[in-house]
């Protein structure tokens, strides 16, 4: 029987509310659906861990857990000062000593490194495994240099860990068997910026969450003048989307029309964002079911200026049936060009396209 190795550096969980967990339970959910064995090791928060009863249920006892605090990620870089920042977060002596007894014990068919900064280990992994033998993979959720870069504009230290992370992924990248990506944008950035071979990068799609194909959405529910911003609150890009959002936007709308409204609903928003609830602005966090704000709002934002990768958030409100205004960076990874899918990075023509959506939602 088959035996695969999957190290992951979230817990890969349907509860925990963010896209990436759900992708990787996917990916394991895949292979064991196959007949295979698996040991899974887990480099996460301990409220990941905690969150992920999922997990537990589905593999049992072959998972091992390393939970990471705020002090273990600044001396792993610290130590680790060589490796970028991204990648030195996941390293842990403990993990490499489990990673080292396991290949000592077991063959692997595949080695599985889920989210680029899982495979900081590849280095000694591939000492003790034969690539022929064994497979590697490497699930890439957002390539981390991109997003970087993109921080890097108006910030020199940024810059230089891009550039590192650059020449750490291209080497990375090349070194294993295959690669997983969200999109074809992914993809073709491997390929023509890593210089990557077309030929191991695997485009697997994210599945679109089952609520959405309940969202029903009527013209007597929908709320007139109503914006949706859905996204987890606890990433720092989507933070930095509403308020600047809110500030640039938002605010000057109301000033002109005092009917707009904004729902906020995505689960861990600051207090610097709970601060801003007002009857205008209602922040919902977690949301067990958020169908019915998928069904009464009648357009959905997506203003983010950082970031990397697909943005899930964008594909299920147009799946759901929303017009969406979306900045350049929203729109990623939305392959196909949608009808109700509008992208605009100035912020100053968003209030004219959202006082006016009925202009170019439908056409």
């Amino acid at each position: 029987m088959a035996k695969i190795l999957f190290i992951c550096a979230h817990a890969p969980t349907e509860i925990y509310p963010q896209a990436g967990q759900k992708i990787a339970l996917r990916h394991l959910k895949n292979y064991i659906s196959t007949g295979v064995n698996v040991d899974v090791l887990v480099i996460a928060n301990q409220i990941e861990i905690t969150t992920a009863t999922d997990l537990f249920s589905l593999v049992g006892i072959n998972v091992y857990t390393y939970p990471i605090k705020r002090i273990n990620k600044i001396i792993s870089c610290l130590s680790h000062f060589y490796v970028p920042f991204k990648f030195a977060t996941r390293w842990q002596n403990a993990v490499l000593e489990k990673l080292l007894e396991l290949l000592q014990n077991n063959h692997y068919d595949v080695i599985h490194f889920e989210y680029s900064h899982a495979a900081v280990y590849f280095e000694y992994v591939k000492q003790l495994i034969s690539l022929q033998s064994t497979k590697t993979i490497i699930s890439i959720h957002d390539i981390i240099f991109q997003s970087f870069l993109r921080k890097a504009e108006n910030n020199l230290l940024f810059g230089i860990e891009a550039a590192r992370l650059f020449s750490y992924e291209r080497t990375l990248y090349y070194s294993v068997n295959e690669l997983w990506v969200l999109s074809k944008k992914d993809r073709d950035i491997l390929n023509s910026l890593f210089s990557i071979p077309e030929a191991k990068i695997f485009i697997k799609p994210p599945k679109i969450s089952s609520f959405v194909y309940q969202v029903q959405r009527h013209p007597a529910k929908i709320e007139k003048k109503s914006l949706l911003f859905w996204a987890a609150m606890n990433r720092p890009e989507n933070e930095q989307a509403i308020l600047i959002f809110i500030n640039k936007c938002f605010r000057p709308l109301q000033q002109q029309d005092p009917k707009f409204k904004l729902y906020i609903v995505g689960a861990s928003p600051s207090k610097k964002v709970l601060a801003l609830a007002s009857q205008q602005i209602m922040i919902a966090g977690f949301v067990e079911n958020p169908t019915p704000y998928f069904e009464k709002a009648e357009v959905g934002i997506v203003p983010l200026l950082q970031g990397a990768g697909i943005k899930l958030k964008t594909l299920e409100m147009l799946e759901a049936g929303l017009p969406v205004i979306a900045t350049t960076v929203g729109s990623e990874g939305v392959d196909a060009i949608d009808k109700n899918l509008l992208v605009n990075d100035n912020f100053d023509e968003w209030l004219s396209l959202l006082r006016n959506s009925e202009l170019w939602k439908q056409n």
